[in-house]
């Protein structure tokens, strides 16, 4: 089976209806159509929070070194905690933001209010997914066996590899911390030890032109130790370096690729899941932004640290962390003041800003895609079910 848009296997037919495949956006095609400048924009269903700019590695590929080179700053549990609470109330819609992505500008982990926040969110019925590189996962065993999944971006199958890539020799630690979060959600039966297929830790790896060879390594290891799934998806360059610098991949590389999915496929089973992730790439893995304008940004939001613990700015892109151009608010301390600007002048002045072609690999390349031809355009007859 192949992935929708992608020309690579992706995952297996009967494992089609998953949480990567981008087609799930078009449930909510109603949501979406009020999406214009006529109409109050709704809540968006998912956010991001990046509790710290903080990272305790040092990643070669990471897309969030301009905002933590930049910035050394931690959310106060006392804003987290305000941002938790406004979520569900958000401009007053209904219903208000469903689920929250806590990542980073840096480890979300090295926030030891996480735990709390993590606790408040589900307490408000908000679903929480965390990605994290898994060095601190043995100090939050217990909330985050709560959230619907985490996602642990080791992006090797062996240490040396590893510690190549990350300049830490951690890679040891981050496995048994897996072990020992999938051990605990299970044996209490929390929300993370569900037997649901999409819920549970994902073994996260990014493909860069000298790991691929490692894949079905990481794979066999990632089932071992008891994880749902495991995540390949091609490196891409930071919105920083766009101009001087490519994440390049030759034929042999692409068909490397193709080679190591293919024998990963054998070890998907009905307890454990392989997901190669190309659709959002070209056939060469390079960006494959086909849409005009970026309306995502009022599906989503990111909130990140401001000029101190008490503040936040709120961004409106993941893949451009720190680019003050996709700032809706800088450096504020109240969360109710989003009601003033979430889809006001201000909101639109940056849609109209924005210029796709600048913009890295795109996250959301599906749901601006499924915008411009499904609502806009109606090209799929949706109503003709």
């Amino acid at each position: 089976m192949f992935g929708c848009g992608g020309k690579m296997l992706e995952w297996k037919h009967d494992k089609r209806w998953n949480p990567f495949n981008s087609y799930k956006l078009l449930i909510h095609v109603e949501y979406w159509k009020k999406i214009n400048r006529r109409n109050i924009i709704p809540a968006p269903i998912l956010v991001t929070v990046d509790p710290s700019n903080i990272c305790n590695l040092n990643c070669q590929w990471c897309n969030s070194e301009y905002i933590r080179t930049k910035s050394h700053i931690m959310m106060s549990e006392d804003l987290l905690i305000k941002i938790a609470d406004y979520l569900p109330v958000w401009c007053n819609s209904t219903p208000g933001v469903q689920a929250v992505c806590i990542a980073g500008g840096g480890e979300p982990l090295t926030n030891r209010h996480v735990g709390s926040f993590i606790e408040q969110l589900i307490k408000n019925k908000i679903e929480v997914g965390v990605v994290t590189n898994g060095v601190l996962i043995d100090k939050f065993i217990e909330p985050l066996s709560k959230c619907s999944w985490v996602g642990v971006s080791v992006d090797a199958g062996i240490g040396q590899t590893y510690n190549l890539y990350k300049g830490s020799s951690t890679f040891g630690k981050v496995i048994e911390n897996i072990q020992a979060l999938i051990k605990y959600s299970k044996e209490n039966k929390t929300t993370l030890g569900s037997d649901n297929p999409a819920y549970g830790v994902s073994y996260k790896y990014l493909i860069y032109k000298t790991n691929i060879h490692e894949m079905t390594i990481a794979a066999q290891t990632a089932k071992d130790i008891g994880c749902k799934n495991i995540h390949f998806r091609p490196a891409s360059v930071p919105w920083d370096k766009l101009e001087n610098q490519t994440v390049l991949f030759h034929d042999n590389d692409i068909q490397e690729f193709d080679n190591q999915i293919n024998k990963c496929m054998n070890l998907d089973d009905n307890t454990f899941n392989v997901y190669g992730i190309t659709h959002k790439f070209s056939p060469q893995f390079k960006k494959s932004n086909n849409f005009k304008k970026c309306y995502a940004i009022f599906m989503t939001a990111v909130f990140e640290p401001g000029i101190n613990h008490n503040t936040f700015n709120l961004g409106l892109c993941c893949d451009r962390r720190g680019d003050k151009t996709l700032e809706l608010l800088k450096n504020c301390g109240n969360p109710s003041e989003i009601s003033y600007v979430w889809g006001g002048a201000d909101h639109w002045k940056i849609h109209d800003s924005i210029c796709v072609s600048k913009c890295p690999r795109c996250t959301y390349q599906p749901h601006n895609e499924i915008y411009e031809n499904v609502i806009l355009q109606d090209n799929m007859t949706y109503k003709f079910i």
